[in-house]
């Protein structure tokens, strides 16, 4: 318990010091402790008998106890009651503490963890706590102005979240008429969050849940490979190879971009906070899944499983598919080894398909969201990162340029379930438990080289692979080091995992420059793979030598870390920021700055929150404002959320990227950069800002339930026809907002009411 409080005061030190408030700490601290974990941990022990231990239990009862959250939150903010969640905590505080039959489970039966074994994961927290920071909190300030230079797909997120807080059920927010196909059960948790604690929603996106997010998964991987592994030690070592390993990057001229997209300790958990979140959703199912498996007979494990499905399969597209794949595997081999059906597996299947289906026709209606099938999409693109200048025209050379990044990245992918060459042993490859997380990776690995999309968005599959592939790793070198005892550990896995950082500076030495096309696509293929597949012959001649000597019942299971050391090497490069790196203040442009380009308006997140405060949730905005507010690009950036995010209210048209219109084009830059597809619509949008007349802004009024019209003067200044059809409501930087005038009786539509403006 101390070290995981001590490991969250240091993160409110950290929260504070990058811009949120301590009231806005200490509500979510609250929120989280007594409406999330302690409802969570309390129906887990519950559900699976009090056997897993204090760790396990907080680890993932979090990630049951968020499930919950937003299980109860949906019908709830469907019947206009979006406290409904708080249900959950009130009721189960109640039960446990009248009921005597429930009272003991206030307490964990399993003897805890030892304190080295806390401590030593704690330590690994502090260091996704530094992740995130560096990766997120630094580089993206909180307050105006700093904050108009933001990552772009925030204000996206930030739109959805605002959405899914006023409205059940939802749509895109930016543009009429797209159905929300996405992923949104994070979003819907925001919501619930902001209702229950009154924290902004911006405060929640970017601050309060990347930093949860980032840190829940250690606790959670160190406690699954504990369970896995039944030893003690496979804990800690799960929680920090999974912020170490990175990427195959033994390139002395690679720089700071990674080859590999899959590390855990990179940009995804502050830029992919879907991602981020979904992993901590996740472990509670794939343990749940492990215990079925191994013929865990609590009846519990069904109703978690399908609780945590139901959670899952709208948080992130990419799991459900790939449990169904895990899944398919433990059948398949049950079938080839015991010549039966079991039923569990079977079970399990039914399970997994039926989330598969209630995702795939129900959340996102039938679409694939632009991702198709289109083998080595990620190959070519990441072929720069490999080390090619640049594409080749000749057929036979452009086979070798993707032969050769193909192999490098399948191997850089792998690197994560190394050890799971522990599963040969014991015959470890006929437990259900390992087959299924072997399916888990291989499928993860499978999608992102097969699979295509205009963002690369297949990557996610490799991601969502990564922890559980940590963790197996972790299991499988307990099997490869298991003649070793616990105090021979240590200084065995600690000299591995040195020798490989220093086997990786010795091979970066050696490749300072990086390779050209100029020398030959044969020439520049060499210098990728040989780096890379010297470290593993290193490796191997070290197992064969070890097998001379008295360790050689531990000689694969150290070469096995010594190329996990070789990728933990350059920790500081899995972040995206160096400590020379400077975050973006409010103009002018600055290319030394992580992000460069505007996202917001001088004065938009003010006139936005103004009129946040000032209408009604049923109204609507329009806005001149269709393109990102870089205003010196020729091509117009459709990514421009700015205005539905922070003000929280629906807009006719703003941008239209990411919406399943713009989603189905399959050239990725026509989905960001094409034009908008309704266009007599956003002519007459456009009309009431350059042209206005009273039949346009009446139209717009009864038509399309539009109260406010908001300029960005950048773009249009507003025109003096205006006076009479609207009033100037609030005007900052550069943004200037009107409230539209009802239309006169004989122009009104029946049923549409005239006003609907009123403080809210």
């Amino acid at each position: 318990m101390l070290p995981g409080v001590v490991v969250w005061i240091g993160a409110a030190v950290v929260l504070a010091h990058y811009g949120t408030p301590w009231s806005a700490i200490l509500a979510y601290s609250a929120y989280l402790s007594l409406g999330i974990m302690l409802p969570g941990v309390l129906l887990w022990r519950l559900l699976r008998g009090n056997q897993d231990g204090f760790a396990a239990d907080l680890a993932f009862g979090t990630g049951f106890g968020f499930a919950l959250s937003i299980l109860t939150y949906l019908p709830g903010r469907a019947v206009g009651f979006p406290y409904l969640p708080l249900a959950v905590p009130l009721l189960t505080l109640v039960a446990f503490t009248a009921l005597k039959p429930l009272r003991p489970y206030w307490r964990s039966r399993r003897p805890p963890m030892p304190a080295w074994w806390a401590w030593f994961v704690a330590g690994a927290g502090a260091l996704g706590l530094w992740v995130i920071t560096r990766a997120g909190l630094q580089i993206e300030p909180i307050a105006f102005p700093d904050a108009a230079f933001q990552y772009g797909d925030l204000p996206f997120q930030l739109a959805l979240t605002a959405e899914l807080k006023h409205h059940l059920p939802g749509q895109i927010p930016y543009v009429v008429g797209q159905q929300l196909n996405y992923h949104w059960f994070l979003h819907a948790e925001l919501a619930a969050a902001s209702w229950q604690t009154g924290i902004e929603l911006d405060l929640l996106l970017r601050r309060l849940m990347p930093v949860t997010a980032a840190l829940v998964p250690v606790l959670s991987v160190a406690a699954l490979a504990t369970r896995l592994a039944r030893k003690s030690w496979a804990g800690p070592l799960a929680a920090w190879l999974l912020l170490t390993v990175t990427s195959f990057d033994v390139y002395g001229w690679g720089g700071r971009d990674l080859i590999s997209q899959a590390a855990y300790s990179s940009a995804v958990l502050m830029y992919s906070l879907t991602h981020a979140f979904a992993v901590v959703l996740a472990f509670p199912v794939v343990y749940s899944i492990v215990c079925l498996l191994r013929r865990d007979r609590h009846r519990g494990n069904w109703l978690l499983l399908v609780v945590g499905l139901a959670a899952l399969a709208g948080a992130k597209a990419s799991f459900v598919p790939m449990l169904v794949v895990a899944v398919a595997l433990v059948v398949v081999v049950k079938l080839a080894t015991d010549r039966r059906l079991d039923r569990t597996s079977v079970g399990l299947g039914l399970a997994v398909l039926a989330a598969l289906s209630f995702a795939q026709f129900v959340l996102f209606d039938a679409s694939s969201s632009g991702i198709a099938f289109g083998p080595g999409q990620a190959f070519r693109a990441l072929a720069g990162r490999v080390g090619f200048e640049s594409r080749y025209s000749d057929h036979a050379a452009a086979a070798v340029v993707l032969g050769t990044t193909g192999v490098t990245l399948l191997v850089s992918w792998a690197l994560a379930g190394l050890g799971m060459l522990g599963f040969a042993r014991e015959r470890k490859w006929k437990d259900p438990a390992a087959v299924f997380l072997t399916g888990f990776v291989l499928a993860g690995i499978a999608a992102a080289a097969l699979l295509r999309h205009p963002g690369f968005s297949q990557l996610y599959f490799l991601r969502a692979a990564f922890p559980f592939a940590i963790a197996a790793s972790a299991w499988g070198l307990t099997l490869l080091l298991s003649g070793l005892r616990l105090r021979q550990v240590g200084p065995r896995v600690l000299f591995a995992l040195a020798g490989g950082m220093v086997l990786a500076q010795v091979v970066a030495y050696s490749t300072p420059h990086r390779p050209r096309s100029r020398q030959g696509v044969a020439a520049v293929s060499f210098q990728v793979i040989w780096p890379w597949l010297v470290v593993l012959l290193v490796a191997g001649l070290a197992v064969l030598v070890l097998r001379q000597t008295q360790e050689r019942a531990a000689a694969l299971g150290l070469g096995v870390l010594v190329v996990l050391g070789v990728a933990a090497v350059d920790v500081p490069k899995t972040m995206v920021t160096t400590l020379t790196d400077q975050v973006c203040v409010a103009g002018p442009d600055r290319p030394e700055c992580r992000q460069t380009r505007r996202q917001v308006p001088a004065g938009g997140a003010e006139a936005a929150r103004y009129i946040r405060d000032h209408s009604a949730v049923g109204d609507k905005l329009a806005t001149n404002s269709h393109c990102t507010p870089v205003y010196a690009d020729r091509t117009c950036d459709a990514r421009n959320f700015w205005l539905a995010a922070y003000a929280e209210r629906r807009v006719l048209v703003e941008g239209w990227a990411y919406t399943p219109t713009a989603q189905s084009r399959k050239d990725a830059d026509a989905a960001i950069y094409g034009p908008f597809w309704n266009q007599p619509l956003l002519q007459l949008n456009d009309r009431a800002f350059k042209r206005p007349t009273k039949r346009v802004l009446d139209q717009l009024w009864t038509q399309y339930g539009v109260r406010w019209l908001v300029f960005d003067t950048n773009l249009d200044w507003p025109p003096g026809e205006l006076e009479g059809f609207a009033d100037l409501r609030y005007s900052v930087g550069a943004v200037a907002v009107y409230e539209l005038t009802a239309p006169t009786e004989d122009a009104a539509t029946p049923g549409v009411p005239r006003s609907s403006s009123s403080p809210r």
